[in-house]
């Protein structure tokens, strides 16, 4: 992961702000986030690199917007990060079919068998479950703030968070496990 100083050079090198923000005030924030926005982007995008990639992109691009408020700031940066990734998904979708429709003689197959795990069953949820999940109880932002990164309204945050923990319990036991109350 960048330090505060190498994400501050790199955004300064593409970046011209609207209102200037400080290095100070902009090391500060990385400091604040950076690990969060790190997790938040591993854990969805399962691929270490690509999450250093977009936290560093996510970075850059929160220069180019005005001043605001923490939350706001915070906000912007987690909505920016969930698309850069969405985009990314778009493109290997792509790619994906891409190398589909080009024949291949060799393919590798393996059948590997994996001891059930909490990232086993994170895994099968959507990525947008397990954005809900984790910005809800991880980050542990209200349903406006989660609302906001994912752009949709607060009301059906409640829905889709509701919906997701009901999979993710569905998951857990069709793997074997009990809750402790049963």
């Amino acid at each position: 992961m960048l330090t505060a100083m190498q994400a501050w050079q790199m955004a300064i090198a593409g970046a011209q702000t609207v209102e200037p923000t400080t290095q100070a005030e902009f090391e500060a924030f990385y400091l604040r986030t950076a690990r969060t926005l790190h997790g938040y982007l591993c854990r969805l995008s399962t691929d270490p690199a690509a999450a250093e990639e977009i936290l560093q992109e996510s970075y850059i691009r929160m220069l180019h917007v005005p001043a605001m408020e923490e939350t706001a700031r915070k906000a912007y940066l987690f909505k920016t990060a969930t698309n850069l990734l969405r985009d990314r998904w778009r493109r290997l979708k792509r790619e994906k079919k891409w190398w589909e429709l080009t024949p291949v003689t060799d393919h590798v197959h393996q059948n590997v068998s994996l001891a059930m795990d909490m990232e086993t069953i994170f895994d099968a949820l959507s990525a947008q479950e397990r954005a809900l999940l984790w910005l809800a109880h991880v980050e542990e932002l209200s349903h406006r703030e989660i609302g906001m990164v994912l752009n949709v309204k607060e009301q059906s945050v409640k829905v889709m968070v509701f919906r997701a923990r009901e999979k993710a319990k569905a998951l857990l036991e069709a793997a074997g496990f009990r809750g402790p109350h049963e």
